[in-house]
């Protein structure tokens, strides 16, 4: 049977292009792997009219590219459809462009389970991200083209690396599905071993000399490869997706399971200069990150709030993240169309309409509102002294201005496990007050320092090195950087008004080590947040 093999070239960066694999690029091992599918028949490549230009530079004779301003999930079905039929291909093998670890007998086995089995859709579980790619049979693929046209909520969104599945999953089993299930789970460590952002290129290049050492049958091995990467300190941290900042230092709300008036933090807000300076410096080292501003403090308590949230929207990749407890934007003036706080918050809703969707996946704003109860009784004991109707109306008022991006967000403790149903039926519903936008949030005891009030142990039975390692960059409103916001009142271990930011994330590889090894300090070993991931 014949094969039509699609390769999308997302446009999110150049990372693609860049000649770091043995003088190749990832667009360059990709092609080397279709043209060595055993079944193709033709290539065809998707790309962007801005990266046209430099998909073709990379082209042989016989490859033909199809370039479009936009590409949005029906566009994808569509085009997909119609190339079919100028072929005479039976299925397409459909696969992103910047994989170089894209792997020749995972894609041969699919190939062999899909053509024996007479699947209409299938795929690798349990792989990384990029490694294989998705068969899709002749009728299913006309199936889909007309299917994603009934979708109001997928088919406009852009193409991602879900974009297949996603459809399919809507009416999922209405199809024939086959799997090439992985002998190790690897979907725990979250590696996408394509180029298409910094941290992910920055990852496949360590990961390649990486297995440089290894024999010819190992590195063409992937779970060989994979199991590289999960021991390599260099491929499971690169750069920091989410930056976590203190600009405000205090609370409205004095929650007693809040560590934070425990210790001596620092006395003085950020400086909006300060923090102007700091963005230049995260926009350079990973400029699609995630840049909360809710460290510690209730940074909407801030003077010169909505000035931060602009700042960090201003650049094209990155989104600005709020946790807040909602009572700034509850007080009597809110209802009032001239009141000051509804004037700066349409003023910074319309910024955020213009600056449309980030490359990251995520909208240029998102808001947490600590809801946390369903009675005001319970409410209470989380928030003494405040309203819970204060945080439903912030929850109200925010999703009027910024739908589909705010959360209501609820922390699961003893002291309010008995409403968590009653919250979870309410806020589920996309017309109640968050358009069924939610996050049941996990305790944390922070080392044992807090009480241990959790009502239920989500830890995985065997550790996994600590994602807040990996990927956060925590800093206070002085500058200091600690080892973890757990750690936040410890000895730093830099400053980031003063330091290079890839230097004082790079300090704590030694720890992360110990994780990789077992060989857990003390502190590390009482924390139970070691398994949950920010972004």
């Amino acid at each position: 049977m014949k094969s039509l093999i699609i390769l999308f070239a997302d446009n999110f960066s150049s990372f693609g292009f860049e000649n770091s694999f043995d003088g190749k690029s990832a667009f360059d091992k990709t092609l080397e792997w279709a043209k060595n599918v055993k079944t193709a028949s033709e290539i065809e490549v998707y790309c962007f009219e801005d990266n046209k230009e430099l998909v073709q530079k990379h082209l042989e004779k016989g490859i033909s590219v199809k370039a479009k301003g936009t590409w949005t999930n029906e566009i994808l079905f569509s085009e997909m459809a119609a190339s079919l039929k100028k072929s005479n291909c039976e299925y397409v093998i459909f696969s992103f462009a910047f994989n170089p670890f894209i792997n020749q007998t995972l894609t041969t086995n699919l190939i062999d389970t899909h053509e024996k089995f007479k699947s209409e859709y299938s795929f690798a579980d349990g792989y990384p991200v990029s490694v294989s790619p998705e068969l899709l049979d002749r009728g299913l693929v006309n199936i889909l083209s007309e299917l994603i046209k009934t979708k109001d909520d997928l088919k406009q969104q852009t193409v991602t690396k879900s974009s297949v599945f996603d459809l399919i999953k809507t009416d999922i089993n209405s199809f024939e599905i086959e799997t090439e299930i992985s002998t190790t789970d690897w979907r725990l460590y979250r590696f996408d071993f394509s180029c298409d952002k910094k941290e992910n290129y920055i990852a496949c290049v360590n990961l390649y000399e990486k297995i440089k050492k290894l024999c010819d049958e190992d590195r063409a091995d992937i779970q060989k490869i994979c199991g590289a990467a999960r021991d390599d300190v260099k491929v499971l941290k690169t750069i920091p997706g989410y930056f976590n900042i203190q600009i405000e230092t205090e609370y409205q709300s004095k929650n007693p399971y809040c560590p934070y008036y425990k210790f001596s933090g620092p006395e003085e807000k950020m400086s909006f200069e300060k923090f102007k300076g700091l963005l230049e410096k995260i926009n350079e080292l990973n400029p699609d990150s995630v840049v909360s501003l809710s460290l510690w403090g209730d940074p909407v308590l801030h003077p010169q709030f909505f000035d931060f949230v602009k700042e960090v929207i201003k650049y094209p990749g990155l989104t600005c993240l709020i946790e807040t407890d909602g009572f700034k934007f509850s007080e009597n003036d809110i209802s009032s169309d001239n009141s000051d706080i509804i004037k700066n918050l349409k003023a910074l809703s319309e910024c955020v309409q213009n600056a449309g969707l980030r490359k990251n996946g995520f909208a240029p704003v998102l808001w947490l509102i600590n809801v946390d109860a369903m009675t005001q009784q319970t409410y209470e004991k989380l928030h003494p002294q405040m309203k819970l109707e204060y945080a439903v109306n912030t929850v109200k008022v925010l999703n009027s201005l910024f739908s589909g991006t705010v959360y209501a967000q609820y922390l699961r403790i003893t002291e309010n496990e008995g409403e968590l149903e009653a919250f979870y039926r309410a806020y589920k519903e996309k017309d109640y007050i968050s358009g069924g936008k939610f996050i049941i949030q996990k305790y944390d005891h922070f080392c044992k320092v807090m009480p241990e009030v959790k009502s239920a142990d989500l830890s995985p039975i065997e550790r996994n090195p600590c994602w807040h390692l990996r990927r956060d960059f925590n800093i206070l409103a002085d500058g200091k950087v600690p080892v973890c916001r757990d750690k936040s009142f410890e000895n730093p271990c830099g400053n980031a008004f003063e330091e290079d930011l890839s230097a004082i994330f790079d300090r704590n590889n030694t720890i992360l080590q110990t994780h990789i090894d077992k060989k857990l300090c003390e502190g590390c070993l009482s924390c139970d947040e070691y398994y949950t991931y920010n972004f």
